[in-house]
């Protein structure tokens, strides 16, 4: 199995009770590690690409991510308020000018649809850094739509015109969390 609708959308009252404040990674253990592996990813991407000008992260919770990519200009945005660029990802992506990278970090599987959404990233961006739990079949995340396996994504990914550079995969899962966790870093 490649692909798997866990659970219908939610209406945009639901989403906004859900996503009243911007997700905070610190409250658990493991994604202090995903987000810190993501930044390495970011970084490697900033580096190996040629450097970065512009970025965005319109699902950047607390913004450590894009706060540690070395960019001139950000453009931070979240569901939750609280930035410049508020609500769902699907409308804030067509308010932001053309970015070198955009960072789109545990967000797909959030989505109703995310194959619209990563092509509209991939019209936005040159790089994109990408992170979304693979395996999770039995995820009981009630905001997880999606689960599918890294071919899954990588299919979605195909689809959008985005080419990976670089793949790393964190597994919780042999220390009793229920993750595993693809990082790519894409063209």
């Amino acid at each position: 199995m490649n692909r798997q609708r866990l659970r219908p959308a939610y209406g945009p009252e639901e989403l906004a009770r859900i996503y009243a404040t911007p997700h905070d990674h610190r409250r658990w253990r493991d994604h202090h590690l995903r987000v810190n592996a993501t930044i390495e990813v970011a970084r490697w991407m900033c580096v190996t690409m040629g450097g970065v000008e512009t970025a965005a992260d319109l699902s950047c919770g607390n913004g450590a991510i894009l706060s540690a990519i070395p960019a001139h200009d950000r453009h931070f945005g979240d569901y939750a308020p609280g930035y410049a660029y508020t609500g769902p990802i699907e409308q804030t992506i067509e308010q932001i000018p053309p970015v070198d990278l955009f960072v789109c970090s545990e967000t797909i599987e959030h989505l109703d649809d995310p194959d619209v959404v990563l092509k509209s990233i991939r019209e936005k961006t040159r790089w994109l850094v990408l992170s979304t739990p693979v395996d999770a079949w039995d995820d009981d995340n009630l905001e997880h739509y999606w689960a599918w396996s890294r071919d899954g994504v990588e299919e979605m990914l195909t689809a959008a015109n985005l080419t990976p550079v670089v793949y790393s995969t964190l597994d919780f899962r042999p220390s009793g969390l229920p993750y595993c966790f693809g990082i790519w870093g894409l063209r």
